[in-house]
């Protein structure tokens, strides 16, 4: 592998949301992903992506999305806490529920 493409992957990937001053939350769909992966292996980087769902919740204008972006926000906060099996389950349905949930 070339030096060219691992220093461009490497600044592709670093930095998630405050890559640039401007910048806003990363995609729904990318958090949700980000979430679930981390109820799998324990992962670094939970609360950046907390704070972001948060933004997400704040800016929902739908009651459906906002409620279920809070179940989820709640239940990644627990998890964080408290990384258990049934923890793990919760966000995982919170995830689904959001998914499921209209745009808007």
């Amino acid at each position: 592998m070339s030096r060219d493409r691992f220093w461009s992957g490497w600044r592709r990937n670093r930095g998630g949301a405050d890559a640039s001053p401007g910048a806003g939350p990363r995609a729904l769909n990318d958090l949700l992903k980000q979430v679930e992966k981390a109820t799998q292996v324990r992962r670094s980087g939970l609360d950046q992506v907390l704070a972001e769902l948060k933004l997400h919740r704040d800016a929902a204008t739908g009651a459906e999305l906002r409620s279920a972006l809070a179940w989820l926000c709640n239940a990644v906060t627990r998890f964080g806490h408290n990384p258990t099996a049934t923890r793990a389950r919760e966000v995982t349905m919170a995830a689904d529920a959001v998914r499921r949930a209209p745009a808007g």
